[in-house]
């Protein structure tokens, strides 16, 4: 139980700070419509490996359910958030280009190379608004706002996870 305690007060914090601070920034109707950062993946991006599939998305649909309740999002979250969830495991796979085996997860994370793991969340982070913007946009009509949106949002996110990725592998870590 008290390994687990770093991942609680992760999920927390990431939920509160996405719901409170990151969805209330005002950055000028312009850029507001390019740039919203999404920090929540995280929450499922940094749980442990070695979590059976089933508590990663129970996981998951507990912290989309959270902020579709408290943002207003209808779903989205829960649908943006769970593929997430399952392609987890693959995704670590293409990033390390091995097999995560049953005694190669404690302390994946930290083993893996600067340059893994900031490819493992940037892509995952990607992905997730690839689908996100795309599933609140439902539209092609408006092609290149939405891949601008997606990639501007995509970086933003990654610059403000990247200090929070770091902290938190070396933390558990040690």
């Amino acid at each position: 139980m008290y390994k687990y305690i770093p991942y609680i007060w992760l999920v927390l914090a990431v939920v509160l700070v996405q719901i409170f601070l990151l969805d209330n920034i005002d950055l000028g109707a312009s850029i507001s419509v390019l740039i919203r950062p999404m920090i929540f993946p995280l929450a499922v991006l940094l749980l442990p490996v070695e979590w059976k599939s089933v508590w990663v998305l129970l996981v998951s649909y507990a912290v989309a359910l959270v902020l579709d309740m408290m943002l207003g999002g209808s779903g989205i979250y829960v649908l943006t958030l769970l593929p997430i969830a399952l392609l987890r495991r693959s995704l670590l796979f293409i990033t390390t280009r091995r097999s995560v085996e049953s005694s190669d997860q404690s302390q994946l994370f930290s083993r893996m190379r600067l340059g893994q793991l900031m490819l493992y969340v940037g892509v995952t982070l990607l992905l997730h608004h690839t689908l996100f913007f795309a599933m609140e946009t439902l539209s092609m009509a408006n092609f290149g706002r939405l891949v601008a949106t997606i990639l501007l949002s995509t970086l933003c996110s990654l610059l403000l996870s990247w200090p929070i990725v770091r902290l938190f592998t070396s933390k558990v870590t040690a």
